[in-house]
């Protein structure tokens, strides 16, 4: 197949082009947040008003940029109609918490209590409500890092670490590569060697990312890798945060999923911190609710602070207390039908795209597919990569942003 480049398919076709804003119009740190666009953030408008619907808009466009589990659609909005758990009541008029509501970090810390099982049940105390992950990390790059800090993560990787820490810390986010001929394996002696060279260029490292399970690869660390390499952050004073968001979402039958909430003897508890949220797991990316956890008292209470920037409506994080609080629903119910659906439809697209001549990364987690497209590049480059994404938008189909890498 040509590559689509050669049909003089330009990125710029589908970009609309901002003028320079007039002298002291806007701040500096807003030069820094426009500078660096995404292809399919460029496409938000356009993808908004005319999303594929079965029924009403068939010919619509397809969205592949978004990870959004719909599997459990149906399931999730019978529980939400149920009863009183979207009733609103005078406690929602009023100002709440920002850090969450207490019956939320009740429920959160108690379901993953049940399922991580921490020698020691989580504290409420020690978690941060905010209104999505993208939040969170926004909050704890503000509290973590100061212009210029050394933010380093394993790539490929999901491309909006990039912006959580750089938009408005001004961290430099490095990527740590990952091989594929060594199936993406992430390498303790890599990321020691990077640390050590920029600590010798004088710059001060100062948070590791880690996705667990991996957005976009799949992969579920071991326990024991986890451990040497938050020993590596621990030798170094180097923060570790960990981002749990599809820790539910474990499609392989025969993969346990290790939190590290469940690790006990951390090397560095106070420089440790997990997320996790209901976007991906529990198919309410709507309502806007991740989670921080921390045992930093420092942190925490910076994190509280700027909790009042990120706040979730009262009313959502009483729901989503709901279905966390069934565990009937919930343990017996949820958790392992929504896994079944999902092994089901990443069967299903694997053999779909194998039978298209399209490589895809065998994982074992997660709501997405990691696939190589080089097969229909003439050549393979960042032009004719962010072509065949044009190409593919011309075709209603908006793919990842090339930003992953």
């Amino acid at each position: 197949m040509a590559s689509p480049t050669t049909s003089n398919i330009s990125k710029n076709d589908f970009e609309e082009v901002l003028s320079p804003p007039p002298p002291d119009m806007i701040s500096k740190r807003s030069y820094q947040t426009l500078s660096f666009p995404t292809f399919s953030a460029q496409l938000a408008e356009e993808i908004r008003n005319n999303q594929y619907d079965k029924q009403n808009n068939p010919t619509g466009v397809v969205n592949l940029a978004i990870s959004v589990n719909q599997l459990m659609e149906d399931e999730v909005l019978a529980r939400l109609n149920k009863e009183n758990t979207l009733t609103l009541t005078s406690q929602h008029q009023y100002y709440n918490d920002t850090s969450g509501l207490p019956e939320l970090r009740k429920a959160v810390a108690n379901f993953l209590t049940r399922h991580h099982k921490p020698s020691e049940a989580i504290s409420p105390e020690n978690l941060v409500v905010m209104n999505g992950l993208t939040a969170c990390l926004d909050a704890l790059s503000h509290t973590l890092c100061d212009p210029g800090d050394v933010v380093i993560t394993p790539t490929p990787v999901y491309g909006r670490i990039f912006t959580n820490f750089y938009d408005r810390a001004g961290a430099t986010v490095v990527p740590l590569p990952c091989q594929e001929m060594e199936n993406f394996a992430l390498k303790e002696e890599d990321l020691k060697s990077l640390i050590k060279q920029y600590l010798d260029d004088g710059q001060r490292v100062r948070v590791f990312v880690l996705l667990h399970p991996h957005n976009p690869l799949g992969h579920v660390y071991s326990t024991e890798q986890l451990r040497n390499i938050m020993k590596i952050c621990a030798q170094y004073k180097i923060h570790i945060v960990i981002d749990e968001i599809y820790a539910f979402s474990i499609h392989d039958r025969s993969t346990h999923f290790n939190s590290v909430l469940g690790m006990e003897s951390l090397p560095d508890p106070q420089r440790t911190h997990v997320l996790w949220g209901f976007s991906k797991d529990f198919s309410i990316p709507g309502f806007r609710i991740g989670v921080i956890h921390s045992t930093n008292p420092w942190v925490l209470s910076c994190l509280r602070t700027l909790s009042h920037y990120h706040s979730s409506p009262p009313l959502t994080q009483h729901a989503a207390a709901s279905l966390l609080s069934d565990v009937e629903w919930c343990d017996d119910f949820y958790v392992p039908t929504n896994k079944n659906k999902l092994a089901a439809a990443y069967k299903k697209a694997c053999e779909y795209l194998e039978a298209s001549g399209v490589k895809v990364h065998k994982t074992v987690a997660g709501i997405f597919l990691w696939v190589n497209m080089q097969a229909f590049l003439d050549e393979c480059n960042e032009e004719n990569e962010m072509g065949w994404c044009v190409f593919a938008a011309r075709q209603e189909v908006i793919l990842c942003s090339p930003r992953m890498v």
